[in-house]
């Protein structure tokens, strides 16, 4: 399995000793905060909700924004990473394990909360 930016490691430094996942982190940090801005937001707005399997399992537009956002800036920069996103495989979309780096999303982890207004999980 190939880390994040291993490439350039490869050319850049001879012997390496830098920590080949860190740019990894570093743009999943800066997702995640992009993320929770978006969903601070929209926390006060009116929510389109809908149901997947059962009355109890929702999902909202908010849902499939964040993770559509996050699939898109990780694709666009780790083309040979994988996904496991909840919403898309609720819709559908098959989990296949490959050697490649995998990234698991839950676009907006406490839905239910959420479309309730339940701040209280949301604050850090």
């Amino acid at each position: 399995m190939k880390p994040c930016g291993e490439e350039e490691e490869e050319e850049g430094a001879a012997g390496g000793g830098g920590d080949p996942w860190k740019e990894c982190l570093e743009v999943a940090v800066q997702l995640a905060l992009r993320a929770g801005q978006i969903i601070r937001k929209a926390l006060t707005e009116e929510k389109q909700v809908s149901t997947k399997t059962s009355a109890a399992d929702l999902v909202t537009e908010t849902d499939h924004f964040v993770e559509n956002l996050i699939i898109s800036v990780l694709k666009e920069k780790f083309p040979s990473h994988r996904f496991i996103a909840e919403e898309s495989t609720a819709a559908g979309s098959k989990c296949v394990l490959t050697d490649s780096p995998t990234w698991i999303i839950d676009p907006v982890d406490g839905t239910c909360n959420f479309v309730h207004s339940f701040n209280s999980s949301f604050e850090c």
